[in-house]
């Protein structure tokens, strides 16, 4: 498994990060939040998200470079 801290500053920003996302129907994405553990791919599991707590981005193996450059801005200075 391959893992990238993300962070946004409010709700906007989870729903941008779902867009962006969503132009990569065919990787497996899960989102860690907390205790929660969602499907990157559902609006319903990006609305349970809270911005508050860490936000980490979860793939089956290393994400390409076109997905690492969309989400560059979502990425924690942290990783």
């Amino acid at each position: 498994m391959f893992s990238i801290p993300v962070s946004v500053k409010n709700k906007k920003g989870i729903f941008e990060m779902f867009e962006t996302i969503a132009q990569f129907p065919h990787q497996v994405i899960m989102v860690r939040n907390g205790a929660n553990t969602v499907d990157a791919h559902s609006i319903m599991g990006f609305s349970s998200i809270d911005e508050t707590q860490p936000i980490e981005l979860i793939f089956n193996s290393e994400p390409g470079d076109d997905l690492k450059r969309a989400m560059s801005k979502f990425i924690s200075e942290k990783n």
